[in-house]
């Protein structure tokens, strides 16, 4: 019996086991892998602290796989269900890429923390995965069984990852996996490679190097991906290690290497990596074709942004324009679908989708595809609340703290002087997310989705309704506002859009309850009804509305690259002085979704844009140059 450090492991024929957590009808032989990366918390201290392995095996008749895991942990950590998260306590991961399509699928994680068991992804139950634990004062055995969907065959290849969270008594914690890297459901080159053998498979090694230097810019997770040229169903797919080598054990034959071209993150901005050449090479018993350095570059960036606003001259051409663009953005950073709507002389002037829900399933994004707004539900709430103070039904400057007590804040008496208005310009000193007092209130300002969900709960307090209604009553009804859901329903679920990281979808689910902060879906056309009714200034008192569109407290985000134009925060909504007047706007991110929208207030003219992927920031951000303000030079 040996042990290999390889994120490649090889799965043997076996015969059915008994699923008890013993594991003493396994094969004695078997190979075992190294569950050893502490990819987040501390590394453990010892082997007795935490070490763990897995044996894997196979039934082509039944088209299962089976997992054997042993893990020694001297400190056994269990919560009770009431109070199980992923972190606080021992618990085990197994993410399976069944589809396993190389232009990315979907990932399934399966997870136990403690007793509470969840499932993520392609699946949402456990009816094709049984377990079965046996544990001890010493650690613990577990054994897991999967039923495929697809049949199994000798030589094929499938990504599958397995990770253990060791809690221990004081207090530490690890996250161990076997593939290399965190968040594997978005991310099939993190996940391990298991390949479906015979007992008598002849494996080889396979080294080579990777040189990023022409992408001068700081170290970036590149992946190299080998395929089986005689069996296309056996690939891996893995990340180099920090100096560019890989060495990889595969199955005597031949096969092609490359570096796959993907999206990267660098200075708050995505690029693309150009694709390598493509090698063929044999591997046999005394070793492999020689195979050259593998040289990593970045793709040039589009350069099809117009040296005037589209908007300004808009007519036919103009529209084919920005499909064009569209269309480029789409290509070159894998964003899988858009909503977009443009507004010119106060009215909508374009709209048009473009691409699919789903980057797996291929189904198109049409008129009626809702796409998560993230904190574009923000503004949307801030006119209600703003609709509430009109009738004096809530005060923006009355302490929240004397509508409704924050009682997870009571140990920062400070808070007891938040306002609604301190909420709505920013300046609550609570962080975006977390209960905690980061700046006495008022003192500065600090983007906080959690004031946002705070005064949500007054705002049901006051009014007796809920967020729902509300929004129904004081928005919604009276300005004949459609396509606008924010919680989870039947009928939403039947429209809204898949996000997506790296191109893969997410499937993060829609949230249970309305959050004020994030969790409204609409589409661009429709959302634009709403940014008409601001730009003609309906639903509020005419000094609501001027307290609405003033900046309260500054604020410069880096991507208007505008030092000396002033930009911040009004009552929920933010403001950005320009060469073309003053401009009112909120984008969104939920990580999945990206999205922006932004009418010029003067000119009547704006842009609503919705985006399902995480490199959809790319379009949002180089929106207001598109289509109003052209080009800018960089300095």
């Amino acid at each position: 019996m040996v042990t290999t450090d390889d994120a490649i492991a090889y799965a043997i024929p076996i015969d059915a086991i008994n699923l008890d957590g013993d594991l003493s009808d396994w094969p004695k032989d078997m190979t075992l892998y190294k569950i050893q990366n502490a990819e987040l918390g501390e590394i453990p201290k010892s082997n007795e602290d935490f070490q763990g392995n897995f044996r894997i095996g196979y039934n082509v008749g039944q088209s299962e796989i089976y997992i054997a895991m042993e893990i020694s942990d001297e400190s056994l950590v269990i919560e009770s269900p009431d109070v199980s998260f992923w972190d606080n306590q021992d618990g085990l991961e197994l993410y399976i890429n069944e589809k396993s399509l190389k232009s990315g699928s979907p990932i399934t994680q399966y997870s136990e923390y403690g007793n509470d068991r969840n499932a993520y992804g392609a699946r949402t139950a456990w009816d094709k995965v049984e377990m079965a634990k046996n544990v001890t004062e010493n650690g613990k055995t577990v054994e897991w069984k999967v039923k495929l969907d697809k049949p199994i065959e000798e030589g094929m290849s499938l990504g599958v990852d397995l990770v253990a969270i060791d809690k221990d008594d004081d207090d530490t914690f690890t996250w161990l996996s076997w593939g290399k890297g965190t968040q594997k459901l978005t991310n099939p080159d993190r996940l391990g490679n298991v390949i479906f053998i015979a007992d008598n498979t002849e494996i080889g090694r396979v080294k080579g190097k990777v040189n990023t230097s022409n992408l001068q810019a700081k170290p970036i997770p590149i992946s190299v991906r080998v395929s089986n040229t005689e069996n296309e169903k056996m690939w891996v797919q893995t990340i180099v290690d920090s100096t560019g080598n890989f060495s990889l054990p595969l199955p005597l034959g031949n096969y092609q290497i490359e570096v796959p071209t993907k999206i990267v993150e660098l200075d708050y901005r995505f690029h693309k990596l150009a694709p390598t050449e493509l090698i063929t090479f044999a591997l046999g018993k005394d070793g492999h074709d020689p195979i050259p350095t593998l040289e990593v570059k970045m793709l040039p960036e589009p350069e099809i942004i117009p040296a005037k606003g589209l908007l300004h001259d808009f007519n036919n051409e103009s529209k084919e324009h920005v499909d064009e663009i569209i269309m480029a953005y789409q290509a070159h950073y894998n964003i899988p679908g858009v909503s977009l709507a443009l507004i010119k002389e106060g009215k909508v002037v374009y709209h048009k989708t473009y691409g699919v829900k789903n980057s797996v399933t291929k189904e198109p994004v049409d008129e009626k595809t809702l796409f998560e707004a993230a904190s574009i539900t923000k503004p949307v709430f801030a006119f209600v609340v703003l609709r509430l103070a009109d009738r004096n039904i809530i005060d923006l400057d009355k302490p929240l703290y004397e509508y409704l007590p924050f009682e997870q804040l009571a140990k920062y008496p400070e808070y007891k002087k938040i306002t609604a208005r301190h909420v709505l310009i920013h300046r609550t000193g609570l962080p975006n997310w977390g209960i905690e007092m980061i700046n006495e209130p008022g003192e500065k300002y600090g983007y906080s989705g959690e004031g946002f969900e705070y005064l949500k709960r007054v705002v049901v307090e006051i009014t007796g309704k809920p967020i729902e209604q509300i929004l129904n009553e004081e928005l919604i009804a009276p300005n004949g506002l459609y396509h606008m859901e924010f919680s989870d329903s039947e009928a939403l679920r039947e429209v809204v859009s898949d996000g997506h990281v790296g191109n893969h979808p997410t499937n993060w689910g829609i949230p249970q309850e309305a959050g004020m902060a994030f969790s409204m879906h609409t589409e661009a056309k429709a959302f634009a009804q709403y940014a008409l009714t601001i730009l003609e200034r309906k639903g509020l008192k005419p000094q609501t509305y001027s307290e609405f569109l003033k900046i309260h407290t500054e604020s410069n985000p880096e991507f208007w690259n505008y030092p000396d134009k002033a930009e911040g925060a009004g009552l929920g909504i933010f403001i950005r002085k320009t060469d073309f007047g003053d401009t009112f706007y909120h984008g969104g991110n939920n990580g999945d979704f990206k999205c922006q929208f932004e009418v010029y207030d003067k000119l009547k003219m704006g842009y609503i844009i919705y985006t399902n992927s995480d490199t959809g920031s790319e379009l949002t951000m180089d929106a207001w140059q598109i289509f109003v303000e052209g080009k800018k030079e960089e300095n």
